[in-house]
């Protein structure tokens, strides 16, 4: 692990997350452009154009200093970007933080996220000295949901039309795993 920043890659036996950078435009234009990937994220459409993915690089890179970060999976298989995973809402005196993911499509139901958000996870307990951890799941993200659980979450509560995306709002579940779960393994470290 590169440890110089506050972010460094991590890595697994299938990956490599590394803070999202200045020369992945093309992939962040790539994967959030893709209908499938948007879905149950907060921006209102798909990414559009290569100046929606500029803002989206400038926002998370550098990550030093900020109260969240973007890592970049990578395949080690083949060295191919795949998806995202990171913390927002990080608030250091609370000792919490949010986290976020998304994937491409074609990496589905492969245990790829559950490996990335245990070493996210693990760095979040460990180096950013988080106690608790939440996520803020669309109802209808049965698959997320199913994810989180296998990594220890506890739904806390339903979160009534929470977010608006266009005209709507949509519900969403807060999920949360504390550091104690975490390390005494009542949080589930299987797939």
């Amino acid at each position: 692990m590169n440890m110089g920043s506050d972010f460094p890659s991590l890595e697994t036996e299938r990956l490599v997350l590394r803070p999202l950078t200045s020369l992945d435009l093309e992939f962040v234009f790539r994967h959030f452009s893709d209908p499938d990937v948007n879905r149950y994220l907060l921006d209102e459409e798909p990414v559009a154009t290569l100046e929606q993915a500029q803002e989206i690089v400038d926002f998370y890179s550098p990550p030093e200093g900020k109260p969240y970060n973007r890592w970049v999976i990578v395949r080690k298989s083949d060295l191919r970007a795949i998806g995202t995973c990171g913390y927002h809402q990080w608030q250091k005196v609370h000792q919490r933080a949010e986290i976020g993911y998304d994937l491409e499509k074609a990496s589905w139901k492969q245990g790829i996220m559950t490996e990335a958000l245990r070493a996210l996870l693990q760095f979040g307990f460990d180096h950013m000295e988080l106690n608790r951890v939440e996520a803020l799941v669309y109802v209808e993200n049965e698959a997320s949901v199913r994810l989180l659980e296998r990594l220890g979450f506890q739904k806390e509560g339903l979160l009534r039309q929470y977010f608006r995306r266009g005209a709507m709002y949509y519900d969403h579940w807060l999920l949360s795993l504390l550091k104690a779960e975490w390390a005494s393994g009542s949080a589930p470290q299987t797939a």
